[in-house]
């Protein structure tokens, strides 16, 4: 009888798909007709005769060979762009919509072209005509007039506060080497004496420039023509030099001449143009290591070419003429805009892209229309209609009026050469019923709108008291659009999570250990990161944490079944894990997680023990295999400079485990180890070669030189690119197969139970209330009476005495189980390994594999020659590097796997899964790597764990073929389907039609799309997507980075958030928040609200004005 019905009902859902797809496909077919017959037709002949022959504005050929940028640093004229034949742009930016010269133009055919303004000027300008109005001439046009300007004022103000916000950009200060000015020995003396009087307070107004004097003149880099001067961003030109200093954003597109790191090295952070959060190392092309100073500066010949501009952020192609030796200019010799010199004391540019034509801009929304609410589309059928109304009247009473004019008009004596033409008449009676539509109802509006905007904008519960940041709005036109939202379309870095890493667990010998909570950090981790010699950390003899007093409160449990089921197949609650660190779940199958802290204690007195030997490899690999630097402080405090959050959670780890790193060189780290028993020494390590990590490559190597002087290789990297290289990879892939088809299983069977659960009319399960509840929820029994348990604080001498306990009081505290034989089984630990990274990152965590081997000199030697071949090649170097990296990175040993815990910000998991409730789509547009943004997607609730994950990868095979199989797998059935594509494979299916139509057919039927990779004009480019092939949906984007301001704008709602990636998209959004939990009280409060009120205030005018002028006409 079941299967009958489920027959029944696949052939019902056969058929509304079917149907479904009949109406969309008409749809579309309607949409391409108009597209291919009115709107390709109109925009070409807008382009030719308008733009190109009114304003004269062609597009730009393309450059004979590249832009030459000769560095002169005595030019001061500027340099001619032989595409315009003028110089080239300024490194002015505007996001601002209109400038003072089209503010006006623009706004008139703004306003004229709404529908209820085109009505009053066509009723308006007739009855200004003298003998045509029966009421007055002025009763209409006058009062339009003012709203016109009214809402222009509104708009030019909103325009006036962006204008300021890029003006406070355009206004920043960058070193460029200028000439110095030349002046006579009185104009000397004169700005002598302004200086001082500046300085000492008496002229205040001139103190700021007086500082940046002093800095000018106090500059060890001097010159006798030449100085380092302070000048505007918006003054620079290609061919400036800029000397940038650490923490500084970069001005413009650079060409790196010279960096004051190690080998020449500078890194920089692009989170703010692609969102990853590693940073980047750039180095200056060979031949330019005399660019240090300004002197170095002058007596270098060289020549840039650089390719024209271009919106591509992951690829540069030029070349460099040093001494007329050819060098080529890749991305990485060039700083973009937007990005920011970390970890580098100053470095030295050239240059090359300006204002509108650096990359970031070039992926931007050009000065974006006016952005329309939503509501108005209704609002103008409501003005139709009553358009036909008012019609339909005037030609009705116009009718009476023939009638009556043959049958009394013509015999009434008085009214002789009184009669009206037809024309004249309905005329008139249009003029006089134009009030049906009420000019008050706008006016109104506005006003009401106002008052919304005040309500929102003096909300208590959005303001941010860590930060001091309210929320703001940038305008007020569409407020109502906030109560419409079907998309968001959330950035991830910064506006999902707080970029903040912390170490939660490692996986080791099969055993998963937990890292984080306040017992498992030790006193004598130099938590306070302090190096003092004299005063060691205090520390008990095991070196663990001294126990304080615990008060536990035991209360009997009662389960139902529900709970049972959520404990069981349902993921644990994100904020538990978040406030302890810890997984609750345990691995099924394997051993339960264990305290590191025991891991400690059992290494301290098993120190020859096989998991005590792989741990501490496993530590030595993540205070090694990185590229960080430490940095001590005044007081003696260790800070880390690392090109990734992640480098910094481990090392941070590992300073907790008992390794810190206190010094590195370019041929050296050292380690200081403490033993747990207060000794502390060091150790140094010789580096031999750093191979870093890159996106192609997922993974990072070093090679060391041990104190005991073996040579030792440590990777570092995704597990995709780990488990190939092992020794016994084919063992582990078929360990990794079986672990991956068991959750497979696992999740279809609970995908199946999901699907079988009946769900309310909400759409919603009756038991999801219940299921919300986390496992360790504790009902109380009122039979049962609460019981306290006192722990009293534990002394020296009671640990002292637990070592003398036997091993079956071991084995019950869990540390029996650190002495299990199959910590030296590859098969066991394999498998192990591999679950417990699926289960960490089922939990949200990034989970990195580590391997080792150890290298003979004769091996190292023979490939040490190839990769010294490879770096100092001049073609396809990278490509070289990666090979020669291949060649030495296989048959490794696996030493474990660590969880790396992305801080999502407060209240993110609440505010999505509320949103879903209110059948809003959640989006994740990010430029960071596919494996991180799902790990985020499961921790922010976007993925459920029994979500569907279809990922496109154009490097797996034929993309329609993957794109066939997931709309054949959603249409059968999927209680959550999750969508996942990347930049690289998103670019591929928009460059075909076939696969683009498929695509975007899909879309609407996920619930959730992760794109990753994605450049700032592609996530653009999808909101320009969903617009067109969704146009009933309303789209919101969110971000907090300059690669978010395009698709702010491309948005039909855009919203900000001021976090640490800057203001960019703050000042340019619609709203600006300072928190992502704050987007559910904007939407489900506010927009609701506004959306309602804004409403019903239009239906209630509507059924006035129609009742009241029918009772006129009649």
């Amino acid at each position: 009888m079941s299967s009958n019905a489920a027959e029944d009902a696949g052939e019902k859902g056969g058929v509304w798909w079917s149907i479904k797809d009949a109406k969309r496909n008409r749809k579309d077919e309607v949409e391409g007709w108009l597209d291919r017959r009115v709107r390709q037709p109109a925009d070409s002949l807008y382009q030719k005769s308008f733009v190109e022959l009114v304003l004269r504005q062609k597009p730009l050929p393309p450059s004979k060979d590249g832009r030459h940028i000769p560095l002169q640093a005595t030019r001061e004229e500027p340099l001619v762009d032989e595409r315009r034949s003028h110089p080239y742009v300024s490194n002015t930016v505007r996001n601002a919509r209109y400038t003072i010269c089209d503010f006006l133009p623009k706004q008139l055919w703004f306003q004229a072209t709404r529908l209820h303004n085109f009505y009053f000027i066509c009723i308006g300008v007739p009855q200004t005509i003298p003998g045509l109005s029966t009421t007055g001439n002025y009763t209409t046009i006058l009062p339009l007039t003012f709203f016109i300007l009214l809402t222009m004022f509104k708009e030019a103000y909103d325009d006036f506060k962006r204008h300021k916000m890029d003006n406070v950009e355009n206004n920043q200060y960058a070193h460029l080497l200028r000439k110095k000015q030349a002046g006579g020995h009185g104009e000397a003396s004169i700005q002598a004496l302004t200086k001082t009087l500046s300085l000492s307070g008496m002229l205040p107004w001139k103190s700021k420039r007086a500082h940046e004097a002093v800095d000018e003149v106090q500059d060890s880099d001097e010159d006798v023509d030449l100085q380092w001067v302070k000048v505007r961003w918006r003054n620079m030109k290609v061919g400036d030099i800029v000397r940038l200093k650490r923490d500084e954003a970069v001005p413009a597109d650079l060409a790196l001449l010279y960096a004051d790191g190690e080998d020449g090295i500078a890194y920089v952070e692009t989170m703010a143009l692609d969102g990853e959060t590693n940073l980047k190392s750039k180095q200056a092309p060979p031949g330019l290591r005399t660019c240090s100073n300004i002197a170095g500066i002058k007596t270098c010949a060289a020549e840039f070419v650089c390719e024209d501009p271009n919106r591509d952020l992951y690829d540069f192609n030029g070349r460099a003429m040093i001494h007329d030796a050819a060098t080529p200019l890749t991305l990485n010799e060039v700083l973009y805009r937007g990005s920011i010199l970390r970890n580098t004391t100053y470095a030295v540019g050239l240059v090359v892209n300006t204002g509108e034509e650096c990359k970031i801009r070039m992926n931007a929304n050009h000065h974006p229309n006016a952005k329309k609410p939503r509501l108005e589309r209704y609002a103008n059928q409501v003005v139709l209609t009553l358009i036909g109304y008012v019609v339909l009247l005037s030609v009705g009473v116009s009718m009476g009026y023939l009638i009556w004019h043959q049958k009394l008009e013509v015999r009434a004596w008085y009214l002789n050469n009184a009669y009206v033409g037809f024309d004249e008449i309905i005329v008139g009676f249009l003029i006089m019923f134009n009030n049906v539509i009420p000019l008050s109802l706008f006016v109104s509006l506005e006003i009401v709108k106002i008052g919304q905007m005040i309500l929102v904008h003096s909300d208590r519960e959005m303001y941010d008291e860590e930060t001091d940041t309210p929320m703001i709005c940038n305008t007020n036109t569409i407020l109502e659009n906030l109560g419409q939202v079907s998309y968001v379309l959330s950035d991830k870095t910064g506006t999902l999570t707080e970029n903040v890493m912390k170490f939660r667990g490692m996986s080791v010998g099969g055993l998963a250990f937990t890292h984080g909570t306040d017992s498992t950090r030790r006193e004598g981790s130099f938590d306070g990161r302090r190096l003092s010699e004299r005063s060691a950390p205090q520390t008990h003899s095991t070196g663990l944490v001294s126990e304080k007093k615990v008060s536990i409160t035991v209360e009997d449990r009662e389960i139902t079944p529900v709970e049972t089921a959520a404990t069981q197949h349902g993921r644990p609650s994100l904020q538990q894990r978040q406030s302890s660190g810890v997984p609750r779940r345990s691995v099924q199958g394997t051993d339960s997680f264990v305290n590191i802290a025991e891991l400690i204690r059992y290494m301290m007195n098993h120190p020859f023990a096989a998991i005590s030997q792989k741990a501490r490899e496993f530590i030595l690999a993540m205070a090694l295999c990185h590229t960080a630097l430490p940095e001590t402080a005044e007081d003696g405090t260790v800070k880390f400079q690392a090109s990734s959050p992640d480098e910094l959670a481990l090392l941070e780890a590992a300073q907790d485990l008992g390794y810190l790193l206190i010094q590195r060189a370019s041929q050296s780290i050292t380690l200081l180890h403490s033993d747990g028993n207060g000794h502390q020494t060091r150790e140094t390590y010789g580096v031999l070669d750093v191979i870093e990590f890159s996106s192609k490559r997922k993974r990072m190597s070093i090679i060391v030189r041990c104190p005991d002087g073996r040579i030792w290789l440590l990777c570092k990297g995704a597990d995709s690119v780990i488990v190939p290289r092992l020794q016994h990879a084919a063992l582990a892939s078929r360990k990794s197969h079986e672990v991956r088809r068991s959750v497979q299983i696992e999740r279809e069977h609970r995908r199946r139970s999901e699907q079988m659960t009946p769900r309310n009319s909400f759409g919603a399960r009756p038991s999801m209330t219940l299921r919300r509840r986390s496992s360790m929820d504790i009902r109380p029994d009122p039979t049962a009476k609460n019981a306290r348990l006192e722990v009293p604080r534990v002394s020296h001498e009671v640990r002292v005495q637990m070592r003398s306990l036997d091993a079956s009081r071991e084995r019950a505290s869990g540390l029996g189980r650190l002495q299990s034989p199959a910590v030296a089984d590859d098969a066991t630990v394999f498998s192990r390994c591999f679950k417990h990274m699926d289960d960490f990152a089922m939990q949200g965590l990034r989970t990195l594999l580590f391997a080792h081997k150890t290298i003979s000199a004769s091996e190292y030697a023979g490939w040490k020659k190839v990769y010294q071949d490879a770096t100092t090649s001049l073609t396809d170097r990278q490509e070289l590097v990666e090979a020669a990296a291949d060649m030495i990175e296989q048959d490794f040993d696996l030493l474990g796997a660590s969880a790396i815990e992305d801080k999502l910000q407060k209240g993110v998991p609440e505010t999505i899964d509320k949103l879903r409730r209110a059948n809003i789509k959640i989006w994740m547009l990010t430029g960071d790597k596919r494996e991180t943004a799902i790990n985020i997607a499961h921790s922010a609730q976007i993925c459920k764990p029994e979500s569907d994950l279809f990922v496109l990868d154009s490097a797996k095979g034929a993309l329609d073929a993957q794109l066939r199989d997931a709309v054949v797998d959603v249409r059968t059935g999927c209680s959550h389907s999750v969508l996942v594509i990347d930049g690289h494979t998103l670019a591929q299916v928009d460059a075909e039609a076939e696969l683009k139509q498929v695509f975007y057919d899909l879309i609407p039927l996920v619930d959730s799309v992760i794109c990753c990779r994605a450049s700032p004009s592609q996530k653009a480019g999808i909101v320009e997507a969903i617009r067109s092939r969704l146009p009933s949906a309303l789209t919101l984007a969110i971000g907090d980075g300059a690669n978010d301001i395009a698709m702010i704008q491309a948005c039909h709602v855009g919203v900000g958030i001021s976090g640490k990636e800057g203001l960019q998209a703050a000042r340019v959004a619609d709203y600006s928040i300072s928190q992502f939990r704050f987007l559910q009280r904007l939407l489900l409060v506010h927009g609701r609200w506004n959306y309602m009120r804004t409403a019903k205030f239009i239906l209630w005018t509507f059924w006035k004005e129609m009742f009241f002028y029918m009772m006129q006409a009649l």
